[in-house]
């Protein structure tokens, strides 16, 4: 089901045309609870805390340091649980990993339709970029952004902005992010682009709501029809 909550940019409908869409990974395009729940529990230990599962899913999606944050960490061990957390992720916790159902047939749908595709990720960059290249969809991506270790690039509104700044700034009432918290919805407002949630994530669907989705959307069915109507407009 396809359910529209707010008008997009300049009152526009998203795929009325798009050209341009932006994805989030974890909860968008990627099942990824079970190595992510795992990475935080490990870290969670060397600190002598615990999380249950859903404590822990809660997190999927925001900075890392936000998630740590919330569960105890204290402010001056941040980077260490960071750290720690990446240790396990990097070697593990990466391929505890995989698509939902019709995701690839989305990815290569809106290639065919040439609907140019970029990846808006919390996650590091180098993580994104063998997550898809495993799933096996990495060609699908014009840019796969992320956040840095350094810290420079970590906020989902900064990580939006440099994509659209590698796509060559398109036209905002053209381009379309996908994504399953309210972190991908509150990038998506600041930067005036059209904000689908999609509700098979980590987020609630009041949150979507509460945070200003455009649309809301049931299933990656849905999700292809919606994004796909950009494809019979009458102006592409």
């Amino acid at each position: 089901m396809i359910e529209r909550e707010h008008q997009g940019p300049s009152g526009s409908s998203p795929g009325l045309p798009l050209e341009t869409v932006l994805f989030d990974l974890d909860g968008t395009i990627t099942d990824s609870a079970v190595g992510i729940v795992e990475s935080y529990r490990h870290s969670l230990t060397s600190f002598g805390l615990s999380a249950s599962d859903a404590e822990i899913r809660r997190l999927i999606g925001p900075p890392l340091a936000d998630g740590f944050s919330g569960l105890g960490v204290a402010g001056g061990q941040l980077d260490e649980a960071v750290d720690r957390y990446r240790q396990y992720f990097s070697t593990k916790g990466i391929l505890e990993n995989r698509l939902y159902p019709g995701m690839a047939e989305i990815l290569g749908d809106l290639a065919s339709a040439g609907i140019r595709i970029g990846l808006a990720t919390s996650k590091l960059t180098e993580y994104a970029e063998r997550i898809l290249d495993h799933l096996g969809v990495a060609a699908h991506f014009e840019v796969i952004i992320g956040s840095t270790r350094d810290g420079s690039r970590v906020h989902k509104e900064d990580i939006v902005g440099c994509a659209l700044a590698e796509l060559g700034q398109p036209d905002p009432s053209g381009v379309a992010m996908v994504g399953d918290r309210e972190h991908d919805v509150y990038a998506a407002l600041i930067h005036q682009v059209h904000a689908i949630g999609v509700t098979w994530g980590y987020g609630s669907v009041e949150e979507l709501r509460t945070a200003g989705a455009h649309v809301l959307v049931d299933g990656p069915a849905d999700l292809n029809t919606l994004l796909l109507q950009a494809e019979s407009a009458p102006d592409r």
